[in-house]
């Protein structure tokens, strides 16, 4: 990051000295203080302890003027949840994404992680991802936030003209507490061991929180410091893409290559939140935020897996071939490849944020104004590849397990150490994102009839977001390592060069002598075959010394970086009368977009490597045709202007019902990687995308209708009917291009994707929540049903992902039972949801995940008044990700991220 995280790390001396200083032991875990009052009434699930919150949320649901749901920090003190994602998850129509165990992306009624927004105290948040298979998104990265940080969650289902834009689900905004809210001199210090089932490893996590305020009260502070360590195992198996092939069977889809995926990953996050209030007088007050948070995110990914479908090795054998609806679940390939393949990541995820609010009152209207910084930057700074191939006499499939055969018998550990190093390579690849903005709101008080309040703003945003790729590459041969009057790559004497490794079958002929993987082998610690010991393997294959004669480059179609500058005007009227209330506005919202990427003639690579100069004879062997690659920058232009009405009305029908209806336009911004002047490829798979910057925005009309019924004390029955009528909707189109291999040597065809707007979708659904208290126990419960149709056209074989909607999800649910004393508080909760589209995988197939159901539990006890006494489980039955290809019965992949296990104490002072 260009500012905040460089300088954040400068002028704390690092994350590790800032947090280890002043306190030995830091925490941070429930609410210390109470909320800042919100502008909007909110329907609030938990308030302060269980019993009386939900009495508290059913008074403060009933008079509310939108469709809001929240969660209070108390909640979060409750709930088994470590990250904000996790405490969404608990909401009625949340979905979330869970790859690593850990609540990561949200959705909010169908929608995709990207079509929704993420909001702290009102401002936006920078967020770029740690994984290098995750590609610049809207999406914001929950693993970035623990949810001790945080005093409210709030989820708006309806918009009003006065939220920020760009959502078609909802808007989640994140409240952090104020110190002048806070009582003088109050804390609380939190300790906790984390017990990972999969890992087998105990990791601490340690935070604290600490407010003051002057005897004044109008100048004071808090800062919140937390530290949480995990030590992550992911073991699974997976489908390296399908293929729609015909191998004497007919068109049938098959398995490209099938393995045994064993990932390692030491997680730590670094949280620093510091929040200054002043209030030189009555009636105005400035607040400053400053958030930095870190996630180090090193991992290691090994893979044992063969080929199946004709790359490098052999194709299914029709006689053996066991078919279930549309493609191969189970056969035989005589003369597969096998390949042990290990890549060793240094992968890291930051954000940061300074924002400057101040407000005013006047006598007839109130002053907002904000002015603000965000950036973020995360990606995989290094990642070094191993590979160990090896032809096999043949491989036998069936569902998700494979067998390879080596001279007549089952490969055995043995022989898999006799495996050399066919591959070496690096690469790094790392996205950036940052933001200025800046707001004023105008609130007018009036007495006009039936309206209260009128509101205005204006909203500024510049916004940048992008990614650099560079590829390290330890076999090219250089013009002066040919012997002289070398017409040809490798041709002719070249006795006189010098590099450190050429791949198979010329491998002896470079200074690398990897000798074979059995001498890096170490304890296989649980996982279905021997680990290469990567520390003892680097040393070996990627020296000082072999990084002498090596080369980088720069992936000329994976570095990118789009600008949107944003201007938005709004004007709404609050209103209320005998047994109604509500809102009505308009929001209108320019955008400009500038997409600049590398435009060139002929093959990527060859570009690259021809920017280096002296590698004239690698260039022609890769792209012989081009003389003049015409390598430039272009940046692709394209603006927008949206007009967004939006209503809100609350009909109090009887003494104990409210009957609400919302009406609204609202649009989502196109995802960042599908408008960039970009494109990438994976030459294994012989896939690749594309963006298109000219892509309209997403836009609905929606309506939604409740009804809530308050049937008793601190009790609450309430049904939503919701709909989204979606217009330009982002969908796929499909061409074929050839790129150079450099393990093949040759060109090959790739499946180029890229998207365009479609004809739109249409999401209906009905939300049912119910909660009520039994003295000292009481129930929590919601499901949520929803039905998504695209109307694209659905062609799954020569259009993948066409005519699906990303991330829906038919049936939720959330069912939490409790019981509270004095001195002891417990909860169980389930939270559950129905198989999903989960998008193209990184092969370019379909991907969808089997229904996922989680418990979790906690138990807190309070013998003292200042100590409380914490255990609690996630994913207690240790429920794993299962993975399908468009039939239920072909499956693609299957995770086990274990259940997880804390034990710790809470100090309040």
């Amino acid at each position: 990051m260009k500012i905040l995280s460089s300088n954040i790390r400068n002028l704390t001396g690092g994350r590790g000295r800032l947090l280890h200083s002043s306190l030995a032991v830091l925490a941070l875990s429930g609410a210390v203080g109470t909320l800042h009052a919100q502008e909007a009434a909110l329907e609030e699930v938990v308030v302060t302890g269980i019993r009386a919150s939900i009495t508290e949320s059913v008074n403060t649901k009933r008079s509310a003027n939108a469709i809001v749901d929240a969660i209070t920090a108390e909640d979060l003190g409750k709930f088994p949840d470590k990250n904000v994602a996790d405490s969404l998850s608990r909401i009625t129509g949340v979905s979330v994404t869970r790859g690593f165990g850990e609540g990561e992306k949200i959705a909010v009624r169908g929608t995709s992680p990207n079509q929704n927004r993420t909001l702290l105290n009102g401002a936006a948040v920078a967020s770029a991802d740690w994984f290098i298979l995750d590609n610049p998104s809207r999406a914001f990265n929950y693993t970035l936030l623990p949810s001790s940080i945080v005093s409210a969650l709030e989820v708006y289902k309806t918009p009003q003209a006065s939220l920020q834009e760009g959502s078609l689900g909802g808007t989640v905004m994140l409240r952090t507490r104020r110190p002048l809210d806070m009582a003088q001199n109050t804390g609380v210090i939190q300790v906790q061991g984390q017990y990972s089932e999969t890992s087998e490893e105990w990791d601490p996590s340690i935070s604290a929180l600490y407010s003051w305020k002057n005897d004044a009260e109008n100048l004071g502070f808090n800062i919140s410091l937390t530290r949480q360590d995990r030590t992550l195992l992911r073991e699974g198996t997976e489908v390296l893409g399908f293929e729609n092939q015909d191998f004497g069977r007919g068109a049938l889809w098959v398995p490209r290559a099938l393995g045994d995926a064993y990932f390692e990953q030491d997680r730590d996050r670094e949280t620093v939140l510091f929040t200054g209030q002043w209030r030189p007088s009555d009636s105005g007050q400035f607040t400053l935020t400053y958030l930095d948070s870190g996630l180090d995110a090193n991992n290691s990914n090994y893979n044992r897996y063969e080929w199946l479908n004709g790359n490098n090795g052999g194709t299914i054998d029709p006689a053996t071939a066991v078919v279930t609806g549309s493609g191969v679940i189970a056969g035989e390939v005589a003369g597969s490849f096998a390949e042990y393949y290990v890549i060793d990541r240094v992968s890291y995820s930051e954000t940061g944020s300074l924002d400057l609010l101040y407000e005013h009152n006047f006598e007839q209207l109130s002053l907002r104004a904000r002015l603000g910084h965000t950036e973020a930057e995360g990606g995989t700074s290094r990642d070094r590849h191993y590979g160990w191939g090896a032809p096999l006499d043949r491989t036998e499939f069936n569902g998700l397990s494979h067998t390879p055969y080596l001279n007549g018998q089952v490969e055995s550990d043995a022989q898999l150490g006799t495996r050399g190093l066919g591959w070496m390579q690096e690469n790094a690849r790392v996205m950036d994102d940052d933001e200025n903005y800046a707001s004023i709101d105008i609130d007018f008080a009036l007495d006009t009839g039936v309206f209260n309040s009128l509101k205005s703003g204006l909203l500024y945003r510049d916004h940048n977001k992008g990614q650099m790729m560079t590829l390290t590459r330890f076999h090219w041969l250089s013009d002066a390592m040919h012997a002289d009057g070398t017409n040809a790559y490798k041709s002719g004497d070249t006795a006189g060069w010098d590099r450190w490794f050429s791949p198979e079958p010329e491998f002896m002929d470079g200074n690398l002598n990897a000798d074979l993987l059995g001498n890096y082998t170490r304890n296989r610690s649980g996982a279905p075959y021997p680990l290469m010991n990567i520390h003892a393997a680097q040393n070996v294959i990627f020296p000082a010394q072999a990084y002498e004669n090596a080369v980088t480059v720069l992936n000329l179609p994976e570095n990118w970086n789009v600008e949107e500058e944003i201007l938005a005007a709004y004007l709404q009227a609050d209103f209320d009368g005998e047994g109604f209330r509500g809102n009505l506005g308009l929001r209108m919202v320019q955008t400009r977009v500038g997409s600049r990427g590398y435009n060139l003639q002929g093959d990527p690579l060859a570009a690259a490597i021809d920017m280096l100069g002296g590698y004239d004879l690698l260039v022609k062997a890769v792209d012989a045709t081009t003389e003049d690659f015409n390598i430039h920058q272009e940046t692709l232009e394209h603006d927008y202007t949206e007009i967004l009405p939006s209503a809100n009305v609350a009909f109090d029908i009887a003494e104990n019902q409210v009957l609400r209806l919302s009406a609204a336009r609202v649009m989502a911004r196109p995802d960042y990687i599908t408008i960039a002047n970009q494109e990438s490829a994976n030459l294994d798979t012989q896939t690749g995308r594309r963006g298109n910057p000219q892509l309209e925005p997403e836009t609905a009309n929606q309506f939604d209708l409740a009804w809530e019924w308050y049937f008793a004390e601190g009790a609450v029955l309430a049904a939503t009917y919701f709909q989204k009528d979606i217009a330009n909707s982002v969908i796929n189109s499909t061409s074929v291009d050839f790129r150079f291999d450099e393990r093949l040597g040759e060109d090959i065809p790739v499946l180029f994707i890229q998207p365009v707007n479609g004809k739109g979708a249409k999401v209906s659904g009905i939300e049912l929540s119910y909660q009520q208290n039994f003295g000292n126990f009481g129930v929590i419960a919601n499901y949520t049903y929803t039905d998504a149709n695209s109307r694209d056209a659905r062609d799954s074989v020569n259009n993948p992902g066409s005519g699906l909607i990303p991330g829906q999800s038919e049936n939720m649910a959330n069912l939490t039972g409790f019981y509270e004393n004095d001195w002891i508080s417990a909860r169980l909760a389930y939270n559950f949801r129905t198989q999903w589209y989960d998008g193209l995988s990184e092969f370019g197939s379909e991907a969808y995940i089997d229904d996922y159901g989680q418990w979790d539990a906690s138990i807190t006890v309070s013998p003292w008044e200042n100590w409380d006494f914490v255990l609690e489980a996630i994913n207690l039955t240790g429920e794993e990700l299962e993975y399908y290809h468009i039939d239920e019965a072909r499956a693609a992949r299957l995770y086990d991220n274990g259940a997880r296990y804390l034990l710790g104490a809470n100090y309040h002072f």
